[in-house]
């Protein structure tokens, strides 16, 4: 998935907030290539260069050949523009989780590396446009971007919600963000659903349910989920756990690892802890 024009909006909301400091730092995961829709948004382009106090306009190219791999799901040209020329034409510092070499990149594995002592809390904003659903160690990749992300840092989400059927590993819920949200004390800045029209199930996973007749007169949409989160507190990554709030548990392991979730008022504990003597206290 690459970055489509509805960004400049969200990044324009970011910087009149003053949640986006002009000599952002930017880190993605997964390096990203330009849709055309962002590509041929030259006038939002040049509104959003503004804000940053960028005069020079951006040339991007023109638009690249697409194919669809289903529904309105649309596969980028290999010569589709790198993401990092935009975010070096603002102004920010760039760099890139990968394997594949591009360059501002650091190959590390989502499922199992953790993050290099140098990045970590480095980065005021940290992108997550459609990567985290291919990798099936989902505890380690979200880590990996609570870690990378500066205190008072802003962690964006472009993932997908339902439909996708072949992209991919997760869908994800609002529940899930909103979870991970009360873990790890994130404020919850932007939150927004789409989706696209319905289309009948692709041939191969018709293919593959082919024991199963009633799937063939299926149709599926593909929704889209867009979460902006901030890292409020300087805190060791707590996962998600789905259990009410306040919960109690008599296992001491558990409710240390999830002391967030276990104690109703932690954050507030946490506040209180730092004003007094300049540290909070993740666990009593």
């Amino acid at each position: 998935m690459g970055i489509a024009f509805d960004t400049l909006y969200r990044l324009m909301e970011l910087r009149l907030g003053g949640l986006l400091p002009r000599r952002t730092a930017v880190m993605e995961i997964g390096a990203q290539q330009l849709t055309n829709s962002f590509i041929e948004a030259t006038d939002q382009l040049q509104k959003l260069g503004a804000f940053f106090g960028i005069a020079q306009p951006i040339d991007l190219g023109a638009p690249t050949p697409v194919s669809i791999a289903h529904g309105e799901m649309k596969h980028l040209d290999i010569a589709a523009p790198a993401a990092r020329k935009f975010w070096l034409w603002l102004g920010f510092e760039h760099a890139a989780i990968d394997i594949d070499g591009s360059p501002g990149s650091i190959a590390l594995d989502l499922n199992f590396d953790s993050v290099p002592p140098p990045a970590r809390g480095r980065y005021h904003l940290v992108t997550n446009f459609g990567t985290t659903e291919h990798v099936t160690n989902q505890l380690n990749a979200f880590e990996v971007i609570h870690d990378l992300t500066a205190r008072e840092g802003l962690m964006l989400h472009h993932v997908p919600a339902q439909g996708f059927a072949n992209h991919g590993f997760f869908n994800y819920n609002a529940k899930f963000f909103w979870m991970l949200a009360r873990s790890n004390g994130y404020r919850w800045i932007y939150g927004d659903y789409s989706q696209g029209e319905p289309y009948p199930l692709p041939s191969n996973i018709l293919e593959s349910l082919s024991q199963r007749p009633p799937y063939a007169s299926y149709n599926v949409a593909d929704g889209g989920l867009c979460i902006i989160m901030q890292k409020v507190f300087d805190i060791p990554f707590v996962p998600p756990l789905d259990v009410a709030t306040g919960t109690q548990t008599n296992v001491a392991a558990v409710k240390r690892r999830y002391w967030s979730v276990f104690e109703a008022d932690a954050f507030e504990r946490f506040e209180a802890g730092r004003a007094k003597n300049g540290s909070g206290l993740a666990s009593s």
